[in-house]
């Protein structure tokens, strides 16, 4: 068999991250094997160790995958003001509720996975990276809005993104646990902003 390009190798491995999501969704982390991950997109489990020699470093790489989506669609904004600034965050959060993969990845590590003390410290740093870096990039916004005077100085940026991050924590927290449907999040994230940035937009 003709050794596959790096394009199509990285194709391949991209696969394996998305069907591993579908399985370990669908099956439970503990419960799913290399098997079932190279059934559900009809590759022999050799193929799978190739890319990944362990569950838990599929795990990590899943997590990476799913954070650099989701963090692309945001650092693509650059705001001139609060407006702009809001108004790329409708497009962001109407773009992933709308994104069924998006939002199963977000259940799943928040929610689903069953985070033993062991698998915690393998895969801590990935995912300490999944919810710290969108709020970085954020934060960083935010900053580059008060240097250019649109938005007010009375609170430091991080302040702003933490309880923004808080808000969004909460809100999603609500949205799995089925106290309302994907458009009220987006409804609560709006509102969110909205009471947060209101007063300080200049």
């Amino acid at each position: 068999m003709a050794r596959k390009t790096k394009k199509e190798a990285e194709k391949t491995r991209q696969q394996i991250l998305d069907a591993a999501l579908k399985v370990f969704s669908e099956k439970g982390y503990s419960k799913t094997t290399f098997v079932d991950i190279a059934d559900e997109i009809g590759l022999t489990k050799g193929a799978v160790y190739w890319h990944f020699k362990t569950k838990p470093e599929l795990l990590a790489a899943m997590i990476s995958y799913g954070k650099e989506k989701k963090c692309k669609r945001f650092k693509d904004m650059a705001p001139e003001s609060v407006a702009d600034l809001r108004a790329g965050l409708v497009g962001f959060v109407n773009t992933f509720v709308s994104d069924a993969a998006a939002w199963k990845f977000e259940f799943f590590c928040g929610f689903q996975i069953e985070w033993s003390t062991e698998l915690m410290a393998q895969v801590h740093e990935k995912l300490a990276e999944l919810r710290v870096d969108p709020m970085k990039d954020f934060e960083e916004k935010l900053v580059r809005l008060q240097e250019n005077g649109a938005l007010s100085k009375k609170k430091e940026a991080r302040t702003l993104a933490l309880c923004f991050a808080s808000s969004w924590i909460g809100a999603m927290h609500l949205a799995m646990y089925g106290e309302y449907d994907r458009n009220k999040f987006v409804e609560v994230i709006l509102e969110s902003f909205d009471l947060l940035f209101s007063s300080l937009s200049n």
